[in-house]
């Protein structure tokens, strides 16, 4: 038996924060506080969140953050990028020696930008630890790339990874070939040939042949906080005689096989979900999933690019 009895239910196991916000429910979820800058709302802070950032705020007469029940706020001195991060990076830093969240012991000293300063060029406000951004519900980015050969008779076979056993998060679950968040200062291309090198042994000769082909988004949520997420999905078709390997120790192997074997172990709950979204949006768009034999085509269509509200990279930035 699958643990999944439709690709509409694994796309919904990703894609979960809800669409419309219950204020009768008991469930935290629907009781987030949003995280405002200016006109734009960057983030939302879950209420089991909320009462730690309020004790910091009260330790210092000069407070970082103004907090009320409708929003959360930077303190009208906290007004450049420069500041905020200074700011999040001491609230981090001290929830982080407190221990005051398990999420941060996958700190990773590895800085995600914010957007919503529309005064820069690049949109960016401010830039936090990436092990973080869930405690804020931050929107952020990230690459996959769908690495495949074709058989003499055009058959597709992807390459699959295997997530190394000792990873932090989602150990030991299928993965797409190349996968990472962008960092600071990183393009989204350099960002996928730095991931190839780094995760697969990828050269950068046949890496730099990677096609930007889509987009996905979906809003997810974990016992870590809310993840509202965009990934740039790339295809790469490598050559019949290259098989990627493992490099960086984020990967245990990788898996040559043909899209069938994919999608039953997508169904059999096998794979990191947000991965598996990137591989359905694969076999959509490479006609092995097609709407006259997928009943839920346009809703899983529809799971695979949910609108989210927050504000985005600029055209040409990270």
């Amino acid at each position: 038996m699958t643990a999944f009895t439709s690709l509409l239910q694994v796309v919904q196991n990703c894609d979960k924060y809800p669409y419309v916000i219950d204020p009768s429910s008991k469930d935290d979820i629907h009781h987030a506080t949003p995280f405002i800058l200016g006109p734009y709302k960057i983030g939302n802070v879950l209420p089991s969140v909320l009462p730690a950032l309020i004790a910091y705020n009260n330790k210092d007469c000069k407070k970082p953050f103004i907090i009320s029940a409708d929003a959360i706020e930077f303190g009208p001195w906290v007004n450049t990028p420069e500041l905020r991060t200074e700011e999040m990076k001491k609230l981090m830093d001290t929830w982080r020696q407190e221990e005051a969240f398990k999420v941060l012991a996958g700190w990773r000293n590895e800085l995600y930008p914010v957007y919503g300063d529309s005064k820069r060029s690049d949109n960016v406000a401010f830039v936090m630890e990436r092990a973080a951004t869930p405690l804020f519900g931050i929107s952020t980015f990230g690459v996959h790339l769908n690495a495949y050969t074709k058989t003499e008779d055009g058959q597709i076979l992807m390459w699959v990874a295997r997530r190394s056993k000792t990873k932090q998060t989602w150990p030991g679950l299928l993965d797409n070939c190349v996968a990472g968040g962008i960092s600071y200062n990183y393009s989204v291309r350099e960002t996928i040939i730095k991931e190839c090198d780094e995760e697969a042994s990828i050269p950068i000769e046949i890496a730099s042949k990677a096609k930007s082909v889509s987009t996905i988004t979906y809003f997810t949520y974990t016992s870590g906080g809310l993840q509202p997420e965009s990934e740039y999905i790339y295809d790469l078709e490598l050559p019949k005689d290259f098989a990627p390997t493992p490099c960086d120790g984020e990967v245990d192997c990788f898996y040559l096989w043909p899209l069938e074997k994919v999608k039953e172990t997508i169904l059999n709950d096998e794979w990191k979900n947000n991965c598996s979204l990137v591989a359905i949006d694969f076999m959509m768009r490479h006609s092995f999933i097609t709407p006259d034999e997928e009943p839920d085509y346009i809703d899983i269509s529809y799971g695979l690019h949910r609108r989210l509200e927050f504000p985005t990279p600029r055209k040409g930035q990270q």
